[in-house]
């Protein structure tokens, strides 16, 4: 929703995400990593809602006025980048530095989302989750945008899901 309450079109939430984007911490390193934004893919009515399928997935979650949420997902090596340039540390490993920096950078665009679409909209603390073949539960009913962005280290993609 936005500050007047009305429900922000799914099509205009890849704008969001691509001006989140610009806003946050990202569009600090994006040289460093050569982020460019890829397609944006929102979700059909009538299509069940699919978590991200990555090796790292951070979500924040959204209460209030909005239900729903934001994930950053990735293959690892691209996880590693991102977190790799957001900490300005050479990491090699998903460790806890690595968890911490997706997590923080997460929570930077989640900030950025929100304040774009209502400020009666609540964060949770970011979450981090990494490994193969995760099977991450939620509701079928969700609406979704998902923009794609290639850096120079590989993908990632930014989501918001939310109820309608």
């Amino acid at each position: 929703m936005n500050q007047t309450g009305h429900m922000i079109h799914q099509e205009l939430l890849s704008d969001v995400i691509k001006d989140a984007l610009e806003e946050t911490a990202v569009a600090f390193f994006a040289v460093d990593i050569g982020l460019t934004p890829g397609p944006t893919i929102v979700k059909a009515d009538d299509e069940p809602y699919e978590p991200p399928d990555a090796d790292v997935t951070a979500v924040i979650g959204f209460t209030g006025s909005m239900e729903g949420g934001v994930h950053l997902s990735a293959p690892l090596h691209s996880a590693l980048a991102l977190a790799s340039a957001f900490s300005g540390e050479d990491l090699t490993s998903f460790e806890s530095t690595a968890r911490d920096a997706v997590g923080e950078l997460t929570n930077i665009i989640a900030g950025a989302v929100k304040s774009r679409i209502s400020d009666d909209i609540r964060l949770t603390p970011p979450y981090v989750i990494s490994g193969s073949r995760l099977i991450i539960s939620y509701a079928r009913s969700l609406s979704s945008a998902k923009c794609y962005f290639r850096t120079n280290k590989g993908p990632f993609f930014v989501e918001i899901f939310y109820k309608k």
